[in-house]
């Protein structure tokens, strides 16, 4: 089998897990009787695993010793997410559920920042094979939520734990297909630490990168829960998301053309824009279908080209010998810090305010997002110049 189909059947099982976990788990919390700010902070443990799990992963696989490592220790830590999501089949309370959601999220940190540079490593910086491995994991995501929605229309919510268990374990199953990776000699992580703090184009890179989470966590804690307030069905809520990553896959098989014609700088500029006008147009579209579908197609370039950009802006910029390092840093800062603190705050907006004033504040989180980004480029021609 090619080293491409191997990645993109891990990257088409790990987000078909996703594409369950994320939509439909604030609605399980819903029915547990959790209000919106209890399931902000419920839902932040996948994003806090994400600040300690992908520096820790990311040091292991660029230190793992055979040319197997990589691959095992991807393995062994989907075992423990399987084994750890067992804890959600039990009637816990706040801090106990709390406890195992973080437990679970740190297992499953580590492995889509590995695989991205397992994904990298295979494309050999080209973004039109990258985004033909990538795009398995968009579809993977739709069949999942596209089936659950009326699966849990059908059975119930309360099933949730019980399929997310079965998707790790195919999960697990795909992890025995990963490639082979060669390590590097590595400099001393002391130094690369260093050195990426004197880096200005990294450290506005990494805070773009916050930014850009932080503007998405409404949309990823809350946004099930306020379309299910407005009294879309489930099944019709996993279609919408489905949507989003429909647009997504599009991008992804066309996106070579757009960054043949456009830098792929501009384009990580532009995708900051892009993102301000779509949680402005779910904030005012008072449950508008019509509204809230062109704001989901508009997925295609918050999420794929801001993705597809950020990979080719963390090859460029992080040294050869510690990519894995540099999709770990992405990580912790963007979905680590951004998605954990983002959530919280959603939740505390919903209540405090009103739930679409936190699509509001998103909008402003990534018009500065924007800033900082061209901040980024701007370092990165001085650094260019300066070399």
């Amino acid at each position: 089998m090619k080293t491409t189909t191997r990645l993109a059947s891990f990257f088409g099982a790990y987000f078909a897990y996703v594409g369950i976990f994320a939509p439909f788990l604030s609605l399980w919390l819903n029915g547990r009787g959790f209000s919106p700010a209890e399931i902000g902070v419920l839902i932040s443990p996948m994003q806090w695993a994400r600040v300690v799990g992908p520096p820790a992963w990311g040091w292991m696989a660029d230190h793992v010793k055979g040319p197997n490592g990589v691959a095992k220790l991807v393995q062994i830590a989907a075992v423990l997410a399987v084994l750890s999501s067992g804890l959600l089949l039990l009637d816990l309370g706040f801090w106990p559920l709390f406890f195992a959601l973080c437990l679970m999220s740190f297992f499953l940190s580590g492995q889509v920042p590995i695989t991205e540079s397992l994904a990298m490593q295979a494309s050999q910086g080209s973004l039109k094979t990258y985004g033909r491995m990538r795009v398995w994991g968009s579809l993977g995501f739709i069949i999942a939520v596209t089936l659950a929605g009326p699966w849990f229309d059908r059975v119930g919510i309360d099933w949730l734990p019980a399929t997310l268990i079965g998707m790790l374990v195919l999960v697990l199953l795909v992890t025995l297909l990963l490639p082979r990776r060669e390590v590097h000699d590595l400099s001393p992580l002391p130094a690369l630490i260093k050195d990426i703090l004197r880096d200005r184009r990294i450290q506005r890179f990494l805070a773009a990168s916050f930014l850009m989470l932080l503007a998405h966590a409404p949309l990823y804690t809350l946004f099930s829960l306020w379309l299910f307030e407005q009294g879309f069905s489930r099944t019709e809520i996993g279609l919408l998301w489905a949507l989003g990553v429909v647009a997504e896959i599009v991008m992804f098989q066309c996106q070579h053309r757009l960054f043949d014609r456009f830098s792929v700088g501009a384009c990580w500029v532009a995708s900051y824009l892009v993102t301000v006008i779509r949680f402005l147009m779910i904030a005012f579209s008072g449950g508008s279908v019509l509204v809230i579908i062109l704001a989901q197609l508009l997925h295609a370039v918050t999420f794929g080209i801001h993705h597809s950009a950020s990979m080719s802006l963390i090859q460029r910029w992080f040294p050869a010998q510690a990519q894995a390092r540099g999709q770990a840093f992405y990580t912790m800062a963007s979905y680590g810090l951004g998605g954990s603190i983002g959530g919280i705050a959603a939740g505390w907006l919903w209540e405090a305010v009103s739930p679409e004033f936190s699509f509001i504040a998103a909008a402003g989180a990534a018009g500065l997002g924007a800033v900082v980004a061209v901040s980024g480029l701007r370092a990165a021609r001085g650094f260019a110049g300066h070399n």
